[in-house]
């Protein structure tokens, strides 16, 4: 029952609308949006962020290799490449929650704190299916198909991994297009139904107790991105 209790506690915490990142594809160029475009919840469809918060990108070509991408500095934050999959890290940094208010800072020094929590994001966009994009690309929190997704049937299940340092993580729990499916099993697998042609995105999070004295969790966020036919 206890085991139970926190799946349930769990996905009540992963419901609650957060912005959700994805990278929008004109010929070379991915452009870097977050909001709600994509989720079944309601919320503005794009929400504005600081080009600062993009921490790191990563290009990974046909052949395996991967490379830096240099982000651009205006917003939305524009990326170039010829990249079979693109992997972004974001971060708005510390967040800490009153009676009164909500502010971008850590904690220390704040009185009457309820809530304090760092705020980690990354998203990866897949275009082509390669050994390479078959594979975690971090090293920090993703999600990987363990097939194929691009030969997946609209109705159809596919089987994602979480991972985290390219290890498997289990009772992740994992949203389609905003809506939560469910949590990974021991093997850090879960299978989800493709419900819609279009861009399809599959996002998974975690909280981690800190002991940094700024914040009292990390919370991480991330997604998988691909389109199939309309």
């Amino acid at each position: 029952m206890r085991g139970f209790t926190f799946v349930v506690l769990m996905l009540a915490a992963f419901s609650v609308p957060a912005h959700e990142l994805w990278l929008d594809k004109a010929g070379g160029r991915y452009t870097l949006f977050q909001g709600h475009r994509h989720a079944a919840h309601a919320g503005a469809e794009q929400a504005p962020y600081e080009p600062a918060a993009v921490k790191t990108a990563m290009c990974l070509g046909s052949d395996g290799a991967s490379m830096s991408l240099v982000p651009g500095t205006g917003y939305p934050v524009v990326l170039t490449g010829d990249c079979a999959a693109v992997l972004v890290s974001f971060s708005t940094g510390y967040w800490t929650k009153t009676a009164w208010e909500t502010r971008n800072v850590p904690k220390t020094g704040v009185a009457g704190v309820m809530k304090s929590w760092l705020s980690e994001d990354s998203v990866k966009r897949i275009d082509r299916w390669t050994q390479a994009t078959a594979l975690p690309i971090g090293a920090g929190l993703e999600i990987t198909p363990a097939s194929d997704p691009f030969k997946v049937a609209i109705g159809d299940k596919l089987i994602v991994i979480v991972t985290e340092n390219k290890r498997p993580l289990a009772g992740v729990p994992v949203a389609y297009q905003g809506d939560v499916r469910g949590v990974t099993g021991r093997d850090g697998r879960i299978a989800i139904r493709l419900r819609q042609s279009g861009v399809q995105l599959i996002s998974a999070s975690t909280e981690v107790p800190l002991d940094d004295g700024k914040a009292d969790i990390a919370i991480r966020a991330t997604a998988v991105q691909f389109e199939l036919p309309e």
